[in-house]
């Protein structure tokens, strides 16, 4: 009976190991790949009279591939992953390592500084006020980039104020210093912080004001007992560095941690979602999503990991909470909450999120194309550059929201880029409200024809029910949103924003940048899992 084309599952002769594919062949020949799975031709035709069926499809005949063949074909693939990584520049170098505990050791002296100089202000002992600087985030977990930001949380005693000692006084100390530049306040976020560059590494600067006037002493004894007595923006900013603490507990093994972390950080980044503002995913839900990987597949590894992570939440049920403790989150109230991911804290809590039904369908459709592309594990032809292409925002839509931000100073910019992309949540809710979805890309571009500093976003439209965008209501509306505290009307009076919409021809030269597997994985995107599909996890050690 002759077999149609066979298609092999080996990935190369290359990456086999040595005696393997002939000690397999079936032809007899050694060296030979094996031919399995084949396809049977279809059966011969039913006799005269007999009632037509429709016709059957061909039958598929699979061997279990060797354990030994599928351990080795797997560790090649984490070692070409890691190498991907390398390439892309994705790990920081050793001098770029040492450059950041640099700046966070200026970071602690200047804050300490800082508290001597709060308490010389108000006549209190200055030998008994201090402070220091903790950090959390990527950093802290070991899984940052050479472009990472430093999450940094200064730490002060309680005779300094957020409002004036944190982001007049400090923020003036920190414009006097040399290495620092580009320093904006985002002051009415949930978690208040300062964003800036400190020898060029970015940083953001959040605070903790403590009940107490020795902070420094206080944080490294930290008790439950101190925790009532903080308020509620100082819990919020406390809560990173308490989940990161336990974010290393939870995980078996933390170098692995970091591989799977550094991989989702940088698949993010490539296809658009790794901007919360936007209502994509923050560091934190990508670090507890790993870690809820890791937690239950200790033994597999970087590449299992990195499959497992889109078979598990490309097929996720989004009404249950994503949560690292084995206790029912039942006395969180998820209701409303497109993506629920729980903080690994005490008393726990959900992760701030600005995810909305439009930010929600595209983080859905991409977790389902990292699925599509690697639930394979012994595809042969697989390229780990598919799955981290750039999002291909030409190729897939037509139309784009232009929003134009535009101030007479760089440092007025800054400010006021911080405050309107902190508001950006609004405006993507109110196009979803008019029947728009939207796909708003997180780079920013520079309108060169323009005289005055200025900062452009680029959203890609997704009509649903219209396609006439009333740009006029909708800047009007939107700036309402912005002035709606003293902090936006104040900063409104010399700065602007402007609404369009535009064409293809109009996006800049960095987003029309072809795809080349776009049209192909256009037709993968809608692909359902088979109950097939989830045993190709036991063959790497995931089941």
């Amino acid at each position: 009976m002759a077999a149609v084309a066979p298609a092999p599952w080996w990935p190369s002769p290359a990456l086999a190991p040595a005696g393997l594919l002939g000690a397999t062949s079936t032809s007899g020949n050694p060296g030979e790949p094996p031919t399995l799975p084949f396809l049977l031709p279809p059966p011969p035709p039913p006799p005269a009279g007999y009632p037509l069926l429709p016709p059957r499809g061909p039958i598929v005949l699979q061997l279990r591939p060797n354990p030994s063949f599928l351990a080795e074909v797997d560790r090649r693939r984490s070692c070409s992953l890691l190498q991907f990584l390398k390439n892309e520049g994705a790990i920081p170098s050793p001098e770029e390592e040492k450059r950041r505990e640099k700046v966070i050791r200026e970071l602690k002296e200047i804050v300490m500084h800082w508290a001597k100089a709060v308490a010389r202000e108000q006549s209190v002992p200055q030998k008994l006020a201090t402070a220091t600087v903790l950090t959390y985030g990527s950093y802290t977990l070991g899984a940052h980039g050479p472009e990472s930001d430093i999450d940094a949380l200064c730490v002060g005693p309680c005779i300094a104020t957020l409002q004036y000692h944190f982001f007049v006084v400090l923020r003036q100390i920190l414009e006097g210093r040399p290495e620092v530049s580009g320093v904006q306040t985002v002051e009415c976020a949930k978690v208040p912080l300062m964003r800036f560059r400190f020898s060029g590494v970015s940083v953001d600067f959040t605070y903790a004001q403590l009940p107490v006037i020795d902070a420094s002493k206080a944080i490294n004894t930290f008790s439950p007992q101190l925790l009532p007595k903080i308020d509620e923006r100082s819990w919020r900013s406390l809560s990173g560095v308490r989940v990161n603490e336990q974010i290393v507990q939870l995980v078996p093994n933390a170098e692995k941690f970091q591989a799977l972390l550094r991989c989702l950080k940088l698949w993010a980044r490539r296809r658009g979602l790794h901007c919360h503002h936007l209502g994509f995913f923050a560091g934190i839900h990508l670090a507890i999503l790993a870690a809820y990987v890791c937690q239950r597949y200790p033994n597999a590894s970087v590449n299992g990991l990195f499959i497992v992570f889109f078979q598990t939440f490309a097929h996720w049920h989004w009404q249950v909470p994503v949560s690292l403790h084995d206790e029912p989150t039942t006395s969180l109230c998820s209701e409303g909450r497109l993506m629920p991911i729980v903080m690994p804290c005490t008393p726990p809590e959900f992760c701030v999120s600005n995810v909305t039904k439009s930010t929600f369908k595209k983080i859905r459709e991409e977790l389902t194309r990292g699925y599509a592309l690697t639930k394979d594990p012994l595809r042969h032809d697989f390229e780990w550059s598919w799955l981290f292409e750039w999002f291909p925002y030409a190729e897939k839509h037509q139309q784009f929201l232009r929003i134009a931000l535009c101030a007479p100073t760089f440092t007025e910019l800054r400010d006021w880029a911080g405050w309107v992309k902190s508001r950006f949540r609004f405006l993507i809710l109110k196009m979803e409200r008019a029947g728009i979805g939207c796909d708003p890309c997180p780079s920013e571009e520079i309108d060169h024809t323009v005289k005055d500093p200025n900062m452009v976003f680029y959203w890609g439209l997704i009509p649903e029910n219209i396609i006439y965008v009333d740009t006029s209501s909708l800047e009007e509306e939107f700036m309402r949103d912005v002035t709606n505290d003293v902090y936006g009307k104040v900063k409104c009076t010399r700065s602007d924003v402007t609404i369009s919409v535009v064409g293809l021809s109009q996006l800049p030269k960095s987003m029309r940048g072809h795809s080349f597997h776009w049209q192909y994985m256009q037709c993968m995107l809608g692909y359902q899992a088979t109950t097939e599909d989830h045993q190709s996890a036991g063959w790497l050690g995931l089941g």
